[in-house]
Formats: C-alpha cells, structure tokens, sequence
C-alpha cells in the first residue's frame, strides 16, 4: 500500500512540475531582457517578426513610445493551434517588455476564445523573441538589412503612420520613409496625362490606384483587423499605362517622394515614381 501511494505521489508531481512549466501564468517573461542603449527598435522587431512569425500581422505601431502590438502569432497546446495578439515595447529602464492578449484555440468548428494557453510555454517564446531582438541589434548586416526591408514594407510603414497627427506624420515621412522603394497593387481609378518635373525627370503620365492591405488566412486567428486602404499617385513614362482601364489590376513599384494623410478615416496617399 505504501509502495503504491508513494508510486502516486511521484505521479501526481511529475504532472504539476510539468504542469507549471507548460502552463503560462503571466503575461511577461520571467526574466526581461535590456535592449542595447540608443538603437532603433524596429528592425530588430521586424526583422523578428518576419522570421520567426511571418504570418502575423501588426495591429498597431506606436513608433516613437517603442510599442508594437500583433495579432495572428500562432503555437500549439500539445497538438492544439493557438493564434493569440501579443505587445512588444520598450519599458522605462530600457528592457523588452513582452506579454499577451486575446487567446483563441482552433478545432473541427473553427477558432473560439479561450481564457489560458494550456500546455503552451509563452514565457519561453517571450525569451527567444527577446534574445532574438537583441541578436539583430548587436549584428550591423543584420540590423541594416532589416532597417531597409521595414521601410520598404507598405503594411509595416501604414500601420505605423496610420493614427500619426499631421506634424508626426510630417516628420516621420522625411527622416524615415522618404525614399523608400515600395510595391502597390490593385485597382487603377484612373490614367491622366502630366508634366511634372520630379527630380529633374519630366513624367507624362499619373496612375491612381489603390490597394487593400488585409489578407485573411484561415489557419490564423486576426483580431480586430480592418480593411485598410492605401492610395497611390504613381508618375511614370511608361506608356503602355494609356491601354488601362478602370477595371484592371496594376502592380507598380517605386520610390516614395511624398505622402498625405486624407481626412479622417479615408487613409493615406503616397505619391512614387516609377524605378523602371
């Protein structure tokens, strides 16, 4: 009898200590992580984000306070899928604040809200986020190559510009996006003859287009995301652009020169010319 309660007893504490380390008690790391001292966060959060988890999408990006919040990062309970939001920021002391929000569990129904991760370590994907962050920050090839991959990604760069008052707007244009190569598609609204002069180029014509930066994806669960627009003034010398009409797709690529925001909840505009 002795023998099988003690044979129980060591059970049922393999089964707790497995237990408390599967199970995610709390919504930070146990131990953060400090980010190295003047260095810009968010090509080690891009960077991050695209390898680690590039089917997440960022919900909102206060760029300047260092907080970046995504829905869509995606784990398994034992065999379990979970897609949960997750907030990444700077804290006050300088270290890499982590935590979770929104859990959703998928089975033969679909996805539904849970209240706890279960058999999922999220402290220890908080820990490798971080340590990753870190990483990309101390590697100057890598902190570079992401600093320009993120300025060159439309939906990184609306996101973050998306909620900016006209004078953080302004700013955030000429020091960081300015420049910036990017690639739009979607529906053309129209085709018009110009002369402007853009950098000693004269370009003939201006396409306006626009494209729809949510894509859904059934293995994921997105929370709150909305169908954002953003809008394009393409300048080109291309002509076969005079063969267009307002039903086709166009995929354009180039360098930003501009950008406005429209009034309120009518997005923004970006003004390009053509690379080609």
């Amino acid at each position: 009898m002795k023998k099988k309660w003690f044979l129980m007893t060591a059970i049922a504490v393999v089964v707790l200590l497995v237990t408390s380390s599967c199970f995610s008690l709390g919504g930070t790391p146990a131990e953060k992580q400090p980010y190295p001292t003047g260095t810009e966060l968010y090509p080690a959060i891009y960077g991050t984000f695209s390898e680690l988890y590039p089917n997440a999408r960022y919900l909102d990006i206060d760029f300047y306070n260092n907080k970046y919040v995504l829905t869509g990062i995606t784990g398994y309970a034992i065999t379990t899928p979970l897609s949960y939001d997750m907030t990444v920021q700077l804290s006050q002391t300088g270290e890499i604040d982590i935590s979770y929000a929104n859990i959703y569990s998928r089975d033969e129904k679909g996805w539904s809200r849970v209240e706890s991760f279960g058999f999922y370590n999220f402290n220890q994907v908080a820990s490798t986020i971080s340590a990753k962050m870190v990483a990309i920050a101390n590697n100057q090839a890598d902190f570079d190559r992401h600093e320009r991959a993120a300025m060159a990604d439309i939906k990184f760069v609306y996101t973050i510009m998306k909620d900016f008052t006209g004078l953080a707007f302004g700013d955030f244009i000429e020091k960081y996006a300015k420049g910036s190569i990017f690639n739009i598609s979607g529906p053309i609204s129209d085709v018009r003859e110009s002369s402007r002069v853009i950098n000693g180029t004269t370009y003939r014509y201006l396409v306006t287009l626009s494209q729809n930066l949510v894509e859904r994806n059934a293995n994921l669960y997105f929370s709150s995301l909305l169908g954002d627009i953003v809008y394009c003034r393409f300048y080109t010398n291309q002509s076969d652009v005079i063969r267009l009409s307002r039903t086709a797709v166009l995929s354009v690529q180039g360098t930003l020169i501009g950008a406005s925001q429209g009034s309120i909840g009518t997005g923004i505009s970006l003004e390009m010319v053509d690379i080609r």
